[in-house]
This record gives C-alpha cells, structure tokens and sequence, in this order.
C-alpha cells in the first residue's frame, strides 16, 4: 500500500496530512483519499495532532471565526462536543482545545493576526488542493446576511456611540445655555427711551 504525505506551509504554521489513496473511490497513487494521520506545527506551541475529527473540529472553528473576523465582528466559535474553542483575546485571538482523553488539562494558544491568518491559508489549501481527494464535516461557505451582521454587531460599540452622541447633545445645550440674548438690553434700551421722553414732556 502506498503511503503518501504532503505538507502545507505558511510563515508560522506547517501542516502535514499522511494517508493513502483510496482505490475503491478510483484514487490515483499521488492521492491521498484515506487520511491516516495529521499533525500541525505553530511557531512557538506544541506539535499538534490526532483523528480526523479533531482536524475537522478545528478547521471549522479557525474559517468560521476568521470569516467573522474579516467581516468586521469578532465573537466566539465552539465546535461540537467543544473539542476546539477560539474568542478574542484583546487584539489578539485565545485558542483552546480540549482533548478527549481523560486527565489531559486543556491547551491554550494564543494567535496574533499574523498566525491567525496563517493557520486559515493552510485549512484553505488542503480544502482545495487536487492531492487530497478527502471529504471534511464542516460548513460550507455562505456570505453573511444582512440580519446576520446586524444581529452580531459589536453591542459594545453601539453603546459607546449612543454615549458619545449624548456628551456631543450635553455640550451643546451647555453653548447655547451661555449665548447671551438681547431681550433684557432691548426692555432697558426701551424704558430708557421712555423716561427721556417723559421728562422733555415736563
């Protein structure tokens, strides 16, 4: 049996699928259609590996939050039976996986941009590469609605505009509180007039 391993490379992530083709589905010898292993290095964090599912798992977490990401909201993404979780964490992005063997304490990674983008480049390509003939369980692509982004704006910054907006109406009430009027120097300007008048009478 021919056992066949590509590597999928950016700047801080390497991705290596191992398997063999899969004959009953007409693989070729150059094409991986049985996935045997997967294992995925990121600069600075443990070697990372285990089934199908769990690539599955985490490939599903990483697009869907980095499509969030690009689209301008930031929130959290938690695979089924929370194997892979990823939030924001300040400017940069909290990864967690949970192993499912019992006794092994989570771990965590934390992504910059940089990495975060590297990571979804590397799922992009073993999506669409010709070599792999293998079917992941995750979501396709579909573009957000316009009540999709609506609903999951940042609530935060909607309270920080409303708040503003009223410094903005405090301040200017203030302004025109404070602009003098003319009416109390017309009545005396007026009653001045009058009192000569009356007294040129006399």
């Amino acid at each position: 049996m021919i056992n066949l391993s590509y590597k999928f490379e950016q700047d801080s992530a390497l991705l290596e699928i191992l398997g063999m083709p899969d004959v009953s589905n007409g693989d070729s010898e150059s094409t991986i259609g049985i996935l045997s292993s997967w294992t995925l290095k990121i600069i600075g964090v443990p070697l990372l590996e285990g089934e199908k599912e769990h690539l599955d798992n985490l490939m599903q977490v990483i697009l869907e939050y980095s499509r969030s990401y690009i689209s301008g909201f930031r929130k959290t993404f938690i695979s089924s039976k929370n194997i892979v979780r990823i939030s924001p964490l300040g400017i940069k992005h909290k990864l967690t996986l949970n192993s499912t063997k019992k006794g092994v304490k989570p771990l965590e990674i934390i992504l910059d941009d940089s990495e975060l983008s590297d990571l979804t480049r590397c799922f992009d390509r073993i999506r669409y590469d010709n070599k792999l003939n293998l079917s992941w369980n995750i979501n396709s692509d579909k573009p957000y609605s316009k009540r999709y982004i609506s609903n999951h704006l940042n609530k935060s910054k909607i309270n920080i505009n409303i708040f503003y907006a009223f410094i903005i109406f405090v301040a200017t009430s203030s302004l025109l509180i404070l602009i003098p009027t003319n009416n109390d120097y017309e009545f005396r300007e007026t009653s001045k007039t009058f009192s000569n008048y009356t007294e040129q009478k006399k």
